[in-house]
């Protein structure tokens, strides 16, 4: 009679390395979350320092300070970057924000504030970079500019008042007002205080008429014209300052 043997049970090498591995992977994964759940308790790793930097020429420090500290609460791994960065862009004069976060405890703040070129339509400023904003007292700010305009036409206008400035340089004057109407005709008003009436067409053109005449047109005269109307097609007309309108230049049709 045959005697019965019993075979081992050999294990899958294979299975064993899987176990092993799932097992290193679990104990990471909890050492993970141990780690993590300390790092995120408000008492670690609290924020302490909240530094703040800019030109600060038209918003202070303190403002910022005062603004971004309700949402500086949590860690240095918890702080909302987003909430502190839309705190800071509802301030008046902030264009733009930056954010740091320098271990092991400070959220450091840079600040970009408008920089005002002009005056634009409906009591907006118009920025350095051609964007319109809007802050309190915005009417009463001197020494800008005034740019108006239909909307969506901004960039039109800002192009204009660029050009024109450049074609006035050989007189020493500047545009203190320039607008467009919805019919596309241009109106200045110079630095001097000269209206000048551009009309729709051939805008350059006609302003660098009056800048070629305008060495003529002053001699002998003690104070600069109070009016000029470039819409002609040859020619301009004057009025001059006082009781009595004078012209000069061809006359032509209107345009």
């Amino acid at each position: 009679m045959a005697a019965r043997v019993p075979v081992p049970i050999r294990r899958s090498r294979g299975f064993v390395g899987a176990v092993t591995t799932f097992g290193l992977v679990l104990l990471a994964a909890l050492g993970s979350a141990w780690v993590y759940s300390g790092m995120v308790t408000r008492d670690q790793w609290p924020i302490r320092w909240l530094e703040v930097d800019g030109a600060f020429e038209r918003v202070s420090a303190e403002q910022v300070r005062a603004a971004l500290a309700p949402s500086v609460a949590g860690s240095f791994f918890t702080v909302d970057v987003e909430a502190l960065r839309a705190a800071a862009r509802r301030l008046p004069w902030v264009a733009g924000v930056r954010i740091q976060k320098r271990w092991p405890d400070t959220v450091h703040v840079t600040i970009r504030e408008f920089e005002p070129v002009a005056h634009w339509t409906g009591g907006s400023l118009v920025s350095s970079d051609g964007q319109p904003f809007t802050v309190p007292g915005a009417d009463g700010i001197q020494g800008l500019p005034w740019l108006e305009g239909p909307d969506g036409r901004i960039d039109q206008v800002i192009e204009a008042w660029g050009q024109f400035n450049n074609l006035l340089l050989p007189t020493g004057l500047e545009v203190g007002r320039i607008r467009l109407d919805r019919r596309g005709a241009w109106f200045l008003v110079l630095s001097n205080g000269t209206r000048v009436h551009i009309g729709r067409a051939d805008a350059a053109q006609r302003l660098q008429r009056l800048v070629a005449s305008w060495p003529v047109l002053m001699r002998g005269q003690e104070l600069a014209p109070m009016g000029v109307d470039l819409r002609y097609t040859n020619g301009f007309a004057v009025q001059w300052r006082g009781p009595s309108e004078a012209r000069a230049g061809s006359y032509g049709q209107e345009s």
